[in-house]
């Protein structure tokens, strides 16, 4: 039975790191995304794009990188 328990512990361990590691590469991506987005709104804002459709168009690149193809993606409504 303690054997289990090891092994439990082991699997246990390499989970967190695994959770630990897929966080910072989540962490990583987030803010690669938000200097894009944020490259996007400056660039737009130099081509004299109006901001509600600059806001939609960097709000379009971080759904792009930051939601996988396949996701099902649900809308808030007002």
């Amino acid at each position: 039975m303690s054997e289990m328990d090891g092994f439990e512990e082991l699997i246990g361990d390499f989970a967190k790191e695994m959770e630990n590691k897929a966080l910072e590469h989540v962490a990583s991506t987030a803010f690669k995304a938000a200097r894009l987005c944020g490259l996007v709104m400056k660039e737009a804002k130099e081509w004299g794009v109006p901001k509600d459709l600059a806001e939609g168009m960097a709000a379009d690149v971080w759904q792009i990188i930051m939601i996988p193809a396949g996701a099902e993606v649900v809308e808030a409504s007002e």
